[in-house]
């Protein structure tokens, strides 16, 4: 009897921990089943699109800054802070009292000079005519002088001819011979005028100098008045360019300093701002510059203007990086870091640009290069665990393994594989927060 209930208990003991190894091994089954599959994706070979991300600076076309030439009261500023302002139009004037006195005195100047010359050159005529007509007056004296001497020699040897015959007086002789010495002095006196008609030449040549001075004076006294009319319209200061306002310095009635007399510089008034094109200045990490090119697209989005994604092309790619700069200019710089960057500008595109404002930050994606006939794998593909992107190789028969891997170019959606991996194998794809490469404890 003891080793029949001996026997029954261990027919109940076995039957009842077999009954419960069945239990589990289908609670275990059930829970297998609900367990979702793992998202995985194929290592692909294509062409890539590489995306170049940077962050920069949103700039207005032009911002000039305004000095009036002029000194003295401001009298007017039509314009303030957030004004639209028209090329041409007037943003400030100063009182131009002194400046219109400067041009009266000086167009009075002018008139004087004008007459000084009349008068110069009238002095001139006169003694040109002058010289003239006593030129031709001492020469016809001259001849009829030469003239009456020669006659009066003639008229001596014919006394003194019939004085030897006895057939004229003494008298007669004597009264020709006193007649020509008479004579020879006026045609002396003849000469000595001619000589003198040089010197009243000279006299006409410093006439002539005199009126060439005074229309001299004529033109120095024409360039103050344009000068003194000059410096009358720099009381008024046009808009050099169309724009915004974007700063003013000063206020009316102050009195500010010339931009042209001042060893300063003069007074800044105010500053205009070009919005008809926006850009955004930024810098390229020099393992990306070779990507880049002119013309090339740009996505633009900044933290001022949420949920909005301007349109953009690259315009400009420095050619040598930003450190070369600065040592081409002399300059050094406080950062100890060795990374190397490059200078880019983008515009920006369509008529939303005018959401961005000069100032803002702006983030850009570049659409650069096209990689042919890599291998590529999602970014969720991709954990960066101790400084090392890994990937979790799925086998055929579901086991996963982690992999190193060498990435390189990457977009939005996808990485280029350089190494470490073939194509057609399958990686596990990362879809929590918790196993994204994006999470903070992977980085």
């Amino acid at each position: 009897m003891k080793k029949k209930g001996w026997l029954i208990l261990g027919v109940l003991i076995v039957g009842g921990g077999a009954g419960f190894f069945a239990y589990r091994r289908h609670e275990a089954a059930m829970a297998l089943a609900n367990v979702p599959k793992p998202h995985t994706a194929l290592v692909k070979r294509g062409t890539l699109s590489v995306h170049v991300y940077a962050t920069g600076t949103v700039e207005a076309n032009l911002t000039v800054q305004i000095k009036c030439q002029a000194g003295g009261q401001i009298s007017k500023l039509p314009y303030q802070i957030g004004d639209v302002v028209k090329k041409g139009d007037l943003v400030l004037e100063v009182d131009p009292t002194l400046e219109r006195q400067a041009r009266d005195l000086a167009r009075q100047q002018l008139n004087q000079s004008k007459l000084n010359y009349k008068s110069a050159l009238l002095n001139y005529q006169v003694a040109k005519l002058n010289l003239t007509t006593t030129r031709q007056t001492d020469e016809a004296n001259l001849l009829s002088d030469q003239a009456q001497v020669a006659n009066d020699k003639l008229n001596l040897q014919r006394d003194q001819t019939l004085l030897k015959e006895n057939l004229a007086a003494q008298q007669t002789y004597d009264n020709d011979k006193t007649t020509l010495v008479r004579d020879q002095q006026t045609l002396r006196l003849a000469q000595v005028a001619i000589e003198e008609l040089q010197t009243e030449a000279l006299q006409v040549k410093l006439q002539k100098n005199a009126a060439d001075l005074a229309d001299i004076n004529v033109m120095n006294s024409s360039s103050q008045l344009k000068q003194a009319m000059t410096n009358l319209s720099y009381t008024k200061v046009p808009a050099p360019i169309s724009g915004v306002v974007s700063d003013v310095n000063v206020q009316p009635g102050q009195i500010i300093a010339s931009a042209l007399t001042n060893v300063g510089g003069g007074t800044t008034i105010m500053s205009l701002v070009d919005l008809s094109r926006i850009f955004i200045d930024t810098t390229v990490n020099e393992s990306d510059i070779n990507h880049i090119k002119v013309g090339d697209k740009v996505a633009v989005t900044a933290p001022g203007a949420p949920g909005r994604v301007f349109a953009g092309r690259v315009v400009l790619m420095a050619p040598v990086s930003q450190q070369d700069q600065a040592s081409a200019s002399g300059t050094t710089t406080s950062s100890s870091s060795n990374i190397v960057t490059f200078q880019a500008k983008i515009e920006v595109l369509g008529k939303d640009k005018a959401l961005l404002k000069p100032g803002m930050t702006a983030n850009v994606n570049i659409f650069a290069d096209k990689i042919p006939n890599v291998l590529y794998i999602p970014l969720q593909a991709v954990v960066i665990s101790n400084g090392q992107d890994t990937v979790t190789v799925v086998g055929k028969n579901g086991a996963m393994k982690s992999k190193v891997v060498n990435m390189g170019k990457r977009n939005d959606l996808d990485w280029q594989v350089v190494s470490g991996l073939k194509q057609g194998q399958a990686v596990l794809v990362h879809e929590t927060e918790t196993t994204s490469m994006w999470s903070p404890h992977h980085h």
